[in-house]
């Protein structure tokens, strides 16, 4: 679909003719005809009622003139941003991420923005989500984007700061053992089986340990019956301990694709527990708001985000 097709129709039907709107936009009748035609091979319909007094839209050409107002603002919008940045001097900003989210998934959206915005620097500082959170609280970060399930308390906190958080996907907690006889036909366990083996798990204020412990309430059990003989705030060391069979862990699933895919650990589900692991931008609006800020938040909010 052609953006220049859509402005030439919105301006026909705007006009109510297409030689006035040929006028305005310079070029000859035949070739706005041709454009128009273009345009309704796209949606395989009739756009416009011609008669001799003008031309109307059709029901199919009215939704696509609502529609085509919308993209055009859009495209409008998009080209005045992508301008002020092109036109500015390089920027640079720092934005938190927990561990996680950090390690596993925004290295590539980096990469993906940094190649749209070669002269604009993203630098990431890695700490547990609740880290992350207090840092945007004293104003140290302008955003962050932390894992895990955020309880009552903090969320209150959050607002009282005049912050504001937002959803932007989920990921999901397995339990994680090396892929070996033991393990590698299992394909879930109970909790009062899993309460068994020896875990390796993050401190508390992980947003693993965050996510965890609020399922595990609402089922009627707590982190602590876990039977926890080392506790690492580091995913990969501890991915790295599960692998050399010191232990098992619940870990992000975003954080164990490659061990997933080489075989070299296997991911296990508890029964009748969905380890549903949110992903949210904690932010300041008032920090966030020049131009470079503002367009990675978006960005982040966007499918085009490419988390790895």
């Amino acid at each position: 679909m052609n953006i220049e097709h859509l402005r030439s129709f919105s301006l026909v039907v705007k006009l109510g003719s297409i030689t006035k709107a040929a006028k305005q936009l310079h070029v000859s009748q035949p070739a706005l005809s041709l454009q128009i035609q273009e345009l309704e091979k796209t949606f395989n319909s009739t756009l416009l009622n011609r008669t001799n007094k003008g031309v109307s839209p059709t029901p199919i050409g009215d939704l696509v003139y609502n529609y085509a107002q919308k993209v055009l603002q859009l495209t409008e919008t998009l080209n005045k941003e992508i301008s002020s940045l092109q036109n500015l001097e390089s920027q640079e900003i720092t934005v938190g991420a927990s561990e996680a989210v950090g390690e596993f998934a925004l290295p590539c959206s980096v990469y993906i923005f940094k190649e749209r915005f070669p002269n604009h620097e993203i630098n990431v500082a890695i700490c547990d989500t609740k880290c992350v959170i207090e840092r945007v609280m004293e104003g140290t970060l302008p955003m962050g984007i932390v894992e895990g399930i955020i309880n009552q308390d903090l969320l209150k906190s959050i607002k009282e700061e005049g912050l504001a958080l937002k959803k932007i996907g989920n990921d999901k907690l397995v339990v994680t053992a090396p892929y070996n006889s033991q393990w590698k036909t299992k394909e879930s366990v109970s909790f009062d089986e899993l309460k068994k083996y020896n875990m390796i798990l993050q401190p508390k204020t992980s947003g693993v340990m965050m996510t965890l412990d609020s399922i595990l309430k609402y089922f009627g059990y707590s982190t602590d019956e876990l039977k926890c003989i080392l506790k690492l705030s580091s995913i990969s060391a501890i991915i790295s301990s599960v692998t050399s069979e010191h232990g098992i862990s619940i870990l992000p699933r975003m954080a164990i694709r490659k061990e997933l895919r080489h075989r070299t650990l296997k991911a296990i589900n508890i029964t009748d527990m969905d380890l549903v692991h949110p992903i949210h931008i904690i932010y300041n609006p008032n920090k966030i708001q020049n131009n470079l800020g503002e367009t990675f938040f978006k960005f982040l909010c966007s499918p085009e985000r490419g988390f790895c």
